[in-house]
């Protein structure tokens, strides 16, 4: 099944190291592992943790609503979501003053 690109919530944004800490472990053991790959098709993930296919596609629809994963939809291929740190946001009184 192809997964759906829409899913995921505008505001999930991509999630730093820190947020895999939360996740249970079978799902963290998945984002980690797809960080090393790069990238995997749901056929590779179903290989990868041998668990039946509707529980891998509901696991990946957790993780992609929440924002660990995106879908590249050229190659239906989930692809970690993930950034070294949340970028900082200045407050907007800075803003102004440099304005």
């Amino acid at each position: 099944e192809t997964p759906d690109p829409r899913q995921q919530t505008a505001g999930a944004g991509p999630k730093t190291m820190a947020d895999l800490l939360v996740l249970p472990d079978a799902e963290r053991t998945l984002v980690n592992w797809l960080v090393r790959q790069r990238g995997a098709s749901l056929a590779d993930i179903v290989a990868h943790t041998q668990t039946e296919p509707a529980a891998v596609q509901a696991m990946l629809d957790n993780l992609l609503t929440a924002g660990f994963f995106t879908v590249d939809e050229a190659s239906a291929l989930f692809k970690p979501n993930l950034v070294s740190r949340k970028p900082r946001t200045l407050p907007d009184k800075l803003w102004n003053a440099l304005d």
